[in-house]
C-alpha cells in the first residue's frame, strides 16, 4: 500500500481526505459512545438489581454480534419498511422511511445492535472484578447510589471502557456491508472508499484510503496503550 501511493501520487490528491476522515470519526464517535452509555446502564442495572428479566434481556440483546453486518442491514430495512407500510400508514403518519433508511440514525442503529455485545461483555468483564463489598462500603458510608456509580464505579471501570471504545471503533472503522448498504447519499468513508476502488479494478486507487484505515487503527491503540500503561506505573 506504502508502494502504490507513493508510486501513484495523484491518488492521494484525488482523494477528499478530510471529508473521509470526518465522516469515519463521526460514525465512530457517535456510535462508541452510544455503546458505551448503554453498557454502562445495563450493566450497573443488572449489578444494582439481580432482576432474571434484565438478565434475560442482556443476554438476548448481545446476540447481534453473532449476525453477519449484511444479514443484519437487509433484516433493518426489511423491517422498517414493514413497520412503516402496515403500521404508520394505517395510522395517517408520515412516512418514516426517509429517517431510519439511507440516514446516519439508522446507521447507528444497527452499528449498536451489531457491536453491543462488545460493549457490554468488555464492561461487564470490568465489574466482576469490582466486589460486591465495595459497593456496601459505599452506601454504609453516605454515598448514594449514584455517587457510588460516578465516583467509585467509573475510576475502577476506566481502562475496561478504555479497551471498550478502541474495540468498538476498530470494528466500526473496518465494517463494510452495513455501511455500505445504510450510509446517506454520498456519504464515504475509508472503508467504503477501498471497497468502491477495489471493485472498480483500481487497486492502487484503493491503496491510500486502506493505509489511512491502518494509520487512524494504530493511532487509536497507540495512545490507548500509552494512556493504560501510565496509569498502570502510577
Amino acid at each position: 500500500m506504502m508502494y502504490w501511493t507513493i508510486k501513484f501520487p495523484e491518488n492521494l490528491f484525488d482523494l477528499k481526505i478530510l471529508d473521509l476522515l470526518m465522516n469515519t470519526l463521526y460514525l465512530v464517535i457517535l456510535s462508541s459512545l452510544l455503546l458505551i452509555i448503554f453498557g454502562l446502564v445495563s450493566n450497573y442495572g443488572n449489578r444494582v438489581n439481580k432482576n432474571k428479566t434484565l438478565n434475560i434481556l442482556s443476554t438476548l440483546s448481545i446476540s447481534g454480534y453473532a449476525i453477519p453486518g449484511v444479514i443484519l442491514a437487509v433484516a433493518f430495512i426489511t423491517f422498517i419498511a414493514w413497520f412503516d407500510n402496515s403500521v404508520i400508514k394505517n395510522l395517517g403518519f408520515v412516512s418514516i422511511k426517509k429517517v431510519f433508511i439511507g440516514s446516519i440514525l439508522g446507521l447507528v442503529l444497527v452499528y449498536f445492535i451489531r457491536f453491543y455485545s462488545l460493549a457490554y461483555n468488555g464492561i461487564k468483564s470490568g465489574y466482576e472484578k469490582i466486589n460486591i463489598s465495595v459497593d456496601e462500603s459505599s452506601y454504609l458510608l453516605g454515598y448514594s447510589k449514584r455517587k457510588t456509580f460516578m465516583n467509585i464505579h467509573i475510576p475502577f471501570l476506566r481502562n475496561s471502557l478504555l479497551f471498550v471504545g478502541i474495540l468498538v471503533s476498530l470494528e466500526i472503522i473496518r465494517e463494510l456491508p452495513i455501511t455500505l448498504i445504510l450510509r446517506p447519499f454520498n456519504f464515504e468513508t475509508f472503508a467504503t472508499t477501498a471497497y468502491i476502488s477495489a471493485s472498480e479494478d483500481l487497486l492502487e486507487a484503493a491503496a491510500v484510503p486502506s493505509l489511512f484505515l491502518i494509520l487512524i487503527a494504530t493511532f487509536f491503540i497507540i495512545v490507548t496503550s500509552k494512556y493504560i500503561l501510565r496509569d498502570n506505573n502510577d
